[in-house]
């Protein structure tokens, strides 16, 4: 490929984009513009999308801010003759080739020039052609020295010439690699040659007179592949495309005949754009463009080319040589002697009739009048011709001036009539009106001659009304009557607009004399002048919207009278809204009720919805020289005309598009002012590669220079600029892209600015930075103000060491003053600190004397009393009470010391902060407080369980001793706070709340804050748990309302690893914990507990002597309390009576036989009734046994031992059989008599069921299985162990063992994938554990196994 083209699709096909004039937007660029010469032989486009062409005569960079010429006598150019370009992306490096003086290299990023030469390893300093090269290096093709290959990265040659390649051949002029190991090298006159390059071997391919499939011709100047891989060969007899396999070509050449054909023959330049089209470039003709999309076949007859020439379009010159194509999809032509023409991709919203068709076609004519007819017709008024136009061609013309007195006149406005005439108004000649029917012009007579019509106006009775220079006349029927009765209420004449509104009302517009505004019965209502709010005396048109608004174009601005019953409100528009020029000449209302103007410079567009102007002009295709006053019409699609004399500029409002973006900004260049002759080439600054300018002191006056990218954008853009450091105000320039800065103080600077299209919106993403830092003189760097502050400091020193001898005197007796008043309040503050240890010390007295009184107290009584159940628990907790005051000042005093450590392990902290609720909740004796606890599982982390127990204890403790009715909730949960994650512990409550005067002291120790709701207490509670909060890295925060309640929140890192800690395992998980207390209290309390539910307090009595010495006794006197002793404490069995208040035997045995928690527990029902009925009853409700009272104790004592003896066999079968499969019960102890009941069954299936799901778990917590099971963790543990006589750790290895015995048998496992599939990660405890199940090893049972199985 000859360039390396940078190319987005065209998104209009290229039949469109060459059909006509209109749908060309052609620019040119020439010598005009600043281009060094009109010759030009190459253009390539860098990263930045700046564009450079190569001429005979300098380098040029061409951006939307202008031209930038590089020629030898200002640059580093090695030659002006240039012949060739290539811009390396990956380096940012653009590659000149020139006619007989080497190569130069420009870096795009440093601004600098280097060169190869002969002196640097080429051939010849002849260099004709640069093109890319497969493995990323460049082919350099000499005229006459052969090729050379340049590897970028080694920065070494690879030379062909004809000493070692055989077959090659002088006079080049073109080259391309084919990116398959070869490379196409087009020649002078000796036609083509194919280089291997491995093998230094060519095949030459000439034109061979009596062979159509040959080489069309010898002088080969362009070779190019396309994206089917088609070689097409550009060459002074035409175009040819390559067979490689068959080495044929296919020929197209140019034939006057066929508009079809191909432009010339004589080609210059190949390539193809996005949207595969394929252009070629010739001389003495234009571009030939063909869709390779239409064509797969390869008979040069197929295919049809459509043709660009200056004759079809405005392309400037017919000899091209080169064709480029830039990110936007706009294309750029290069010329051989005008520059470069430049192709818009987008196409104009304006549109412009340029030509009315007279005696000589081609002749410019100007348009003043506008009108379309009934039929949707466009009449068009000019210089003694009247137009029509359809589809915008011209239909018919006439010429006027047979029907006039004057040689020349000019129609200024067209209007027709409901019976299809046309009134044209005519300067110095009056009013013709034209029948369309039958062809018939007729002058009408006004009684005056030589007038200047400039208003005509068909009212709702079909009277046409005509405003001259000389006042108002009307015609109605052909009869021309002047309105006397109108003219002598104006003070001016001159009529240059009339519109009747709604109400039948006629204004009148004059030049020079405001608006009138007469009744129907031709009264004037109303003179608007400047007097009375309107912005200008001089009038051109009058129009009323579709709301009934009128719209007045004046000279100086719109103005608008919305309700036209208030006629003394006029809204008026100008500058200040927006609107580019004030000189309104016409106006009209689309089909979106926005209003369109025409101006001296441009039209303008009210949008009624925004509120605010678009301004058009001639970089949308406006013409320019401006507009015609009152010349104006809409056609029935919504196309709007407005006359000018350049033309009629016509647009769909409808069709007008506002989405196109802004392109980015980019900056050309730094320029240094120096204080030099205007002649003198500014010095250009480089930025880094941080992007900044570094300048000196002295070099604080600059320009910088910017622009966008898309070349298509020029003119129609808005910058706004800012420089930070100096203000931060934006600064609307307009369209000036450059900005100067003088005198600027040292200091650091970002220059930022951004960029809009004309009528959009600033893109605040599309923003150039660039950051310029001037630096300081040496005076006032930072060493010199480092000596002056020396300095400085040292004569201070001075002055001060002086002055301080002299204050030595004086400050001794005041120093000697200060000493006794601090002596005094040494002495106040140890006094106070001596009355706080002594108020500590009373209340530690008290609080120890409270649980010492409950100690000695009860164990007195109990000396003589029987009844000594609940005395030993009171004992028990105050003996607790005291021990935990005890560990709570020996924690003081550790944190006070700073003898407590911080020990860590990796634990759930959410299973401890439910335990440590738990446990409180189930002590809770008051029914007016209720307990929440809120712990979902979370992900483990570090943390010291005592000093949360702690923590967490002190909190709950104030939170019950405080609060007397409401609620107390605990929570722990995981927050994100600045992007830490962080794990909070939160304790509230609705209780008496703290004051906010003592809020700021409650965590000093031994404070207590005052008032009514004190209670007794030592002071340190919370400076305990302030200082061990602190001790864990954690934040403690407390808020609190007086009577509302308090809460307080303890915040720690969740991925905190305390690396200065000590650290140790966790040893024992949460379920273990529970089981293990569980177990201590059976071990305390080893008989097993029985409930006896009885309203008679004798027969209650006489049970609990008879069993007290076997059995833990509890009692309740109704079924209601029965009921609720019997969930908190889960007896081995329950003996009631039938008959009680509240709630009777049946009802407590259904209770307690429903709820999974009591329902595995024996009930003994006493009663008086003896009928089978109540019996019935009894059993159907799930009571265990019935007793008739009256009963005897034995008898009692033999059923409940029975009972229990019959549920321990139950589980010890539950054990022994297939614990997996609940149902075996039904079979194996149908004749028992104490059957599981469904609820248990139900129970034993799901917690089977979740272990075996969760069997590769080493370790099923205490969280996991209780929030399963819904249970808490006591009520699981005794439910596990009635049922199975296990615990539930026990339980589970049971099942997991059975299991791992499962997968041997089965054969297809070893003992450690069965372990592990089992969650035994442990080896050693997996066999300890086998072979306490089963008596033997795993090795041994898979042995005996494989021994059973032979």
């Amino acid at each position: 490929m000859k360039k390396l083209l940078s190319i987005i699709v065209l998104s209009v096909s290229i039949c469109s984009y060459v059909s006509g004039q209109s749908s060309y937007l052609f620019k040119h660029i020439g010598v005009q513009e600043g281009l060094s010469n009109g010759f030009v032989v190459d253009i390539a486009i860098d990263n930045q999308g700046f564009i450079w062409s190569a001429t005979e005569a300098g380098l040029n960079k061409l951006s939307t801010n202008g031209n930038i010429q590089y020629k030898k006598e200002n640059s580093e150019l090695v030659s002006n003759e240039l012949t060739s370009l290539y811009y390396d992306s990956d380096k940012n490096v653009l590659w000149i080739a020139s006619k007989q003086d080497g190569i130069s290299l420009f870096n795009c990023q440093t601004q600098e020039f280097s060169s190869l030469t002969t002196e640097n390893g080429l051939i010849s300093n002849t260099v004709i052609d640069l093109t890319a090269a497969e493995d990323g290096g460049i082919w350099i093709l000499h005229t006459n020295g052969g090729v050379q290959h340049y590897n970028t990265k080694e920065k070494k040659f690879t030379n062909y010439t004809q000493e070692n390649t055989t077959n090659l051949v002088k006079g080049n002029r073109t080259c391309l690699d084919d990116q398959n190991g070869h490379l196409y090298i087009g020649h002078l006159s000796n036609g083509m040659s194919i280089l291997d390059i491995k093998k230094k071997t060519v095949k030459r391919f000439y034109h061979q007179t009596n062979n159509p499939k040959s080489l069309p011709g010898n002088n080969v100047r362009s070779i190019y592949i396309d994206h089917k891989k088609n070689i097409w060969v550009g060459t002074n007899h035409g175009l040819g495309l390559f067979n490689s396999q068959t080495e044929t070509f296919t020929c197209f050449k140019h034939n006057p005949k066929d508009s079809c054909s191909l432009i010339s023959d004589n080609i210059f330049y190949i390539t193809e754009m996005n949207n595969e089209t394929l252009w070629i470039a010739s001389d003495f003709g234009g571009i030939s463009v063909l869709n390779l999309k239409n064509y797969k076949e390869t008979e040069s007859k197929s295919f049809r080319f459509s043709n660009i020439n200056p004759t079809n379009s405005k392309l400037s010159s017919p000899n091209i040589r080169v064709l480029q194509q830039d990110s936007f999809g706009n294309i750029w032509i290069g010329n051989y002697c005008t520059g470069l023409d430049f192709i818009n991709k987008c196409n104009h919203d304006f549109h412009t009739l340029h030509f009315i068709e007279g005696s000589n076609k081609n002749t410019l004519k100007r348009i003043y009048g506008v009108e379309v007819d009934n039929n949707g017709r466009l009449w068009l008024g000019g210089e003694n011709e009247l137009s029509l136009y359809q589809d915008n061609k011209v239909v018919s013309t006439w010429n006027l001036s047979t029907y006039q007195k004057r040689s020349s006149s000019i129609i200024y406005i067209i209007r027709h009539s409901q019976d299809g005439k046309i009134w044209l108004g005519v300067n110095d000649e009056g009013v013709i009106c034209y029948d369309p029917q039958k062809n018939i012009f007729k002058h009408l007579v006004l009684g005056q001659e030589y007038l200047d019509i400039h208003a005509l106006y068909e009212d709702e009775k079909n009277n046409m009304w005509i405003g001259s220079e000389n006042g108002i006349f009307s015609c109605y029927l052909n009869k021309v009557e002047k309105e006397e009765e109108l003219n002598q209420q104006m003070d001016n004449s001159t009529i240059y607009a009339i519109m009747q509104d709604k109400f039948s009302r006629i204004w009148v517009g004059t030049l020079g004399g405001g608006v009138y505004i007469f009744s129907k019965e031709k009264k004037m209502l109303m003179h608007l002048t400047i007097k009375n709010g309107l912005c200008s005396n001089n009038i051109n048109q009058i129009f009323q919207d579709t709301e009934g608004g009128i719209w007045i174009a004046t000279y100086n601005g719109l103005a608008y009278i919305k309700d036209i019953n208030d006629l003394e409100k006029i809204d008026i528009y100008n500058e200040r809204h927006g609107l580019n020029d004030c000189h309104i000449r016409a106006v009209q209302q689309d089909r979106s009720g926005n209003i369109w103007v025409s101006t001296y410079t441009g039209i303008s567009c009210w949008n009624i919805h925004q509120q605010k102007f678009y301004n058009y002009d001639s970089h949308e295709g406006v013409p320019l020289g401006g507009f015609v006053e009152s010349s104006v019409a809409t056609a029935p699609n919504g196309t709007i005309y407005f006359g000018s004399p350049n033309g009629v500029c016509y647009f769909n409002p409808q069709l007008l598009t506002y989405s196109q973006q802004i392109s980015p900004i980019r900056l050309i260049a730094c320029e240094l002012i120096e204080e030099q002759i205007e002649t003198h080439t500014p010095k250009i600054l480089i930025p880094d590669e941080k992007n900044t300018v570094h300048l000196s002191h002295n070099q604080n006056s600059f320009r910088l220079l910017f622009s966008i990218a898309n070349y298509s954008q020029n003119g129609r853009v808005e910058y706004a600029y800012t420089m930070e450091g100096m203000e931060k105000v934006w600064y609307n320039i307009k369209e000036e892209s450059s900005v100067t800065f003088h005198n600027v103080v040292p200091g650091e600077y970002i220059f930022r600015v951004k960029a809009r299209l004309k009528n959009g919106d600033w893109n605040e993403k599309n923003i150039m930075s660039l950051k310029i830092l001037i630096h300081p003189p040496f005076w006032l760097s930072w060493y010199a103000w480092l000596f002056y502050i020396l300095v400085t400091l040292c004569g201070i020193y001075i002055i001060i060491r002086s002055y301080k001898r002299k204050l030595q005197l004086e400050s001794s007796l005041e120093l000697e003053k200060k000493s006794l008043e601090m002596e005094k309040e040494k002495r106040l503050y140890e006094k106070k600190l001596n009355d706080d240890r002594m108020q500590f010390y009373t209340n530690i007295t008290h609080e120890l004397r409270t649980p010492l009184t409950l100690i000695l107290g009860p164990l007195e009584d109990l000396i003589d009393s029987p009844f000594y159940s609940r005395k030993i628990k009171t004992i028990h907790e105050s003996a607790l009470r005291l021990l935990n005051l005890t560990n709570q000042i020996l924690e003081f005093r550790k944190t006070e010391t700073q003898n407590r450590r911080l020990t860590v392990a990796k634990d759930h902290i959410e299973n401890l902060v439910y335990e440590i609720g738990l446990r409180y909740k189930e002590l809770n004796r008051n029914g007016e407080i209720s307990f929440q606890i809120e712990a979902k599982p979370m992900e483990a982390i570090y943390f010291d369980a005592d000093i949360i127990t702690t923590i967490i204890n002190n909190l709950l403790s104030n939170a019950v001793k405080y609060t007397s009715k409401g609620k107390i909730s605990l929570t722990v949960h995981q927050v994100e706070v600045d992007g830490n994650k962080y794990t909070e512990i939160i304790v509230s409550d609705t209780g008496c709340g703290i004051d906010a005067q003592s809020l700021p002291y409650i965590f000093n120790p031994y404070y207590q804050a005052g008032g009514k709701h004190q209670v007794s207490g030592t002071g340190i509670g919370l400076a305990l748990v302030k200082s061990l909060a602190e001790l864990h890295n954690g934040i403690l925060n407390v808020e609190s309302f007086p009577n509302k309640g308090t809460s307080f929140s303890f915040r720690i890192l969740t991925e905190n690893s305390y690396p200065d800690a000590l650290h140790k395992e966790v040893e024992k998980t949460l379920l273990q914990t529970t089981e293990e207390k569980i177990k201590e209290d059976e071990k305390l309390n080893s008989h097993p507990i029985l409930l006896i539910v009885e309203d008679n307090a004798d027969i209650r009595e006489y049970i609990n002597d008879s069993f007290c010495d076997d059995y833990n006794v509890l009692t309740a006197k109704n079924g209601k309390e029965g009921l609720e002793m019997a969930i908190k404490y889960t007896p081995n069995i329950i003996v009631s009576d039938i008959m009680m208040p509240e709630m009777d035997g049946i009802k407590l045995c259904k209770a307690i036989k429903e709820n999974i928690c009591t329902s595995h527990i024996p009930v003994v029902l006493l009663t008086a009734k003896d009928s089978i009925q109540d019996k019935e009853e009894g059993y159907e409700n799930g009571a265990d046994s019935y007793l008739t009272k009256p009963f005897s104790a034995k008898l009692l004592k033999s059923r409940i031992c029975n009972l229990l003896e019959s549920r321990k066999k139950l589980a010890q079968r539950i054990v022994a059989g297939d614990i997996t499969n609940v149902n075996f019960v039904n079979s194996d102890l149908l004749k028992e008599e104490n059957q599981l009941n469904q609820l248990d069954k139900k129970f034993l299936s799901k917690l089977t069921s979740l272990i075996e799901e969760n069997l590769a778990e080493e370790k099923l917590d205490i969280a996991f299985m209780t929030n399963n099971m819904n249970m808490s963790h006591s009520a699981f543990y005794r439910k596990v162990k009635a049922l199975t006589g296990l615990s539930a750790n026990e339980f589970i290895r049971k099942i997991k063992l059975k299991k791992c015995a499962h997968l041997l048998v089965s054969g297809e496992y070893n003992v450690t994938e069965a372990a592990l599939m089992t969650g035994f990660n442990n080896m050693g405890y997996f066999r300890e554990c086998f072979k306490e199940e089963f008596g033997m090893l795993p090795s041994d049972f898979l042995k005996s196994t494989k021994r059973k199985s032979c």
